[in-house]
């Protein structure tokens, strides 16, 4: 799933390739679930000609053509190869459009774009106005790498909510970008439980929480959300040998057994040897949860794209289409 490391790469790139170029061709899908305001070609007439200014992001969202990216969203490059982990099935190989299109914008001869999504739970939306001051931006929490909030006020905000502390990260409305290996990592860095009820967080555990949400954030993000240079100590490397038979039990590599537990119907990873769930008179509540399915359990129920207008994938040489 993209969560916020993910997106501002995207973002970046966009605005390193982008900038300053009008965008010269247009083709959307008549996709009602990714395009629920506009269908396809009305948003092909809006968007050519038009030139791009300026890149943004807000949690998992981005821009004036607003792109939320769900699950699988993602953007590619007609001339780069795509090494990245967990391509999702997307064939980003010599022929273009990549499968699973759903929005490619041409820059001249030179550069095309294409927005993926095999699993269509992306959002497409286009505004005349700042996209900041709309409701779906506005709605959304705090975001960890633009403005992180104080500790007084964090610590405030967890009083307030009796849900165990990982569904409460997840609900984008508290904090917005982190997704499930996320919060998973900033739990087991600040050795909380994820079922732990948010108001009974101790300060120093309150204090730590609110360190690493942050840190785990900017060094996703310094690593340009590529996994390998993703610091080795990190939950992130071995929470993933869940489901295999060799081994039983993923560890960490100090020997730490990690363990799954099932929280707002998310699957979460965790070290039980030092992420203790403390005692309390507290029951926490399970519904904090933001409306999106678990990411690493549900890759086999990718979907089929929709019937698209039928347009034949060309060749890209030297960055040039060829037909």
């Amino acid at each position: 799933m993209p969560e916020l490391p993910e997106v501002e790469r995207a973002r970046r790139l966009l605005h390193s390739r982008c900038i300053n170029k009008e965008i010269t061709w247009v083709r959307a899908t008549d996709d009602t679930m990714v395009f629920p305001e506009k269908r396809g070609h009305s948003l092909s007439l809006m968007l050519k000609g038009r030139r791009v200014i300026d890149t943004g992001r807000r949690g998992k969202h981005s821009g004036y053509l607003m792109m939320h990216f769900g699950m699988t969203g993602d953007i590619h490059m007609s001339d780069e190869a795509d090494s990245r982990y967990r391509k999702m099935g997307v064939d980003v190989g010599g022929a273009w459009p990549p499968l699973y299109t759903k929005l490619e914008m041409e820059f001249g001869k030179e550069l095309a774009v294409a927005f993926t999504d095999p699993r269509r739970l992306s959002k497409i939306r286009i505004f005349d106005g700042n996209a900041v001051d709309s409701p779906l931006v506005k709605r959304l929490g705090f975001d960890p790498i633009l403005d992180p909030p104080g500790f007084e006020d964090f610590k405030g905000a967890l009083a307030k909510r009796r849900a165990a502390i990982k569904a409460l990260l997840l609900k984008q409305e508290f904090s917005a970008g982190i997704g499930n290996w996320i919060a998973d990592e900033v739990l087991y860095q600040s050795k909380v439980h994820p079922s732990q009820p948010a108001c009974s967080l101790t300060d120093t555990q309150a204090r730590m929480l609110l360190e690493q949400i942050r840190s785990v954030c900017i060094t996703a993000v310094e690593a340009n959300a590529d996994s390998n240079l993703f610091p080795p100590n990190w939950l992130f490397h071995h929470r993933w040998a869940k489901g295999t038979i060799k081994p039983r039990q993923p560890k960490m590599p100090n020997g730490q057994g990690i363990e799954f537990v099932t929280v707002a119907g998310r699957t979460s990873a965790f070290v039980p040897e030092i992420q203790v769930l403390l005692e309390t008179d507290i029951t926490a509540s399970d519904t904090e949860d933001d409306g999106d399915e678990d990411d690493e359990e549900s890759y086999e129920r990718l979907q089929p794209p929709p019937s698209e207008p039928s347009k034949p994938r060309r060749k890209f040489r030297l960055g040039r289409a060829v037909e």
